[in-house]
């Protein structure tokens, strides 16, 4: 009989799987030279998470016009550098009365003039229980619909405790590749978020530990998919980035941008954060 204890929220994990995960994140990342991220004309990427910060359509008028009236100061440099991507909740999408059960489509979302989808946040894998599986067939869904996707990925801090993160990220991100046709990675952006680095005062993850998992995840697609499909798409990072310490990411090989929350929401922040991204590209 194996010996039990008890791992964060209820569960129960047998001590030999847990010595042999560990033995196996060991193998994960073999020292070995990974593809180089040297496409200068790939623009960088900065999502904003509105969550459900923004509760009334007077609150949205004001904060698209002020996106806007930031978005017209950029340069024009700026802009090429830069893709600004706003994923509000999907109710202020449209201003008309919609029926609906409480679910959407993508083509629902193409006809409104969506050109992105942020898909595998971890409010919806633990809050609401979404699976990788569902996870995935929504990825396929949405790429295949002709929208862009940011697929978020991210352990919990029981599964980093427990040396358990690369393993949970390589799970989730194994899944998604699966609904993922090879000319269509040029439209995923994949955006790892540390859930235990999340939320007002939160501490950010490291820099260094930012890259490595950045590595990590595009040799991941490397072998899994292909050395283009790893060049084609976008690796960011989210959790917790504000314009003190954008800059600290922005200049790492293989962090390609941010996915933010709050930063998101005060368009004097965001401004600067492109800013830093934008002088980061060269």
């Amino acid at each position: 009989m194996w010996s039990f204890m008890m791992w964060p929220r209820g569960h129960k994990v047998d001590l030999l799987v847990l010595f042999m995960c560990i033995i196996t994140l060991m193998l994960i990342l073999p020292v070995e030279s990974h593809p180089q991220n040297n496409d200068q004309n790939k623009r960088l990427f900065l999502g904003c998470n509105w969550k459900c910060a923004v509760e009334t359509t007077d609150e949205v008028d004001e904060l698209c016009d002020n996106l806007n009236r930031m978005w017209g100061s950029l340069s024009s440099e700026e802009k090429r550098k830069v893709e600004l991507c706003v994923n509000p909740p999907y109710v202020y999408l449209d201003r008309p009365n919609i029926g609906n059960t409480g679910t959407t489509t993508a083509k629902m979302l193409l006809s409104l003039g969506c050109s992105s989808v942020l898909l595998g946040h971890s409010d919806r894998r633990n809050n609401l229980h979404e699976t990788d599986q569902l996870i995935s067939d929504k990825v396929k869904k949405a790429l295949s619909a002709g929208l862009g996707v940011t697929l978020t990925i991210g352990e919990l801090p029981y599964q980093r405790t427990w040396g358990l993160a690369l393993l949970t990220l390589r799970k989730q991100l194994e899944a998604a590749i699966k609904g993922i046709q090879p000319n269509e990675w040029d439209r995923v952006v994949i955006a790892y978020e540390p859930v235990w680095a999340v939320g007002e005062g939160a501490t950010p993850c490291s820099p260094k530990e930012a890259q490595r998992i950045g590595s990590y995840l595009r040799r991941l697609i490397t072998k899994r998919v292909s050395a283009d499909a790893a060049a084609a798409c976008r690796l960011t990072y989210t959790g917790s980035v504000n314009e003190q310490n954008a800059v600290e990411y922005a200049s790492l090989e293989d962090v390609e941008g941010f996915v933010v929350g709050r930063a998101g929401l005060d368009t004097t922040s965001l401004r600067s954060i492109i800013h830093t991204l934008a002088n980061s590209s060269g």
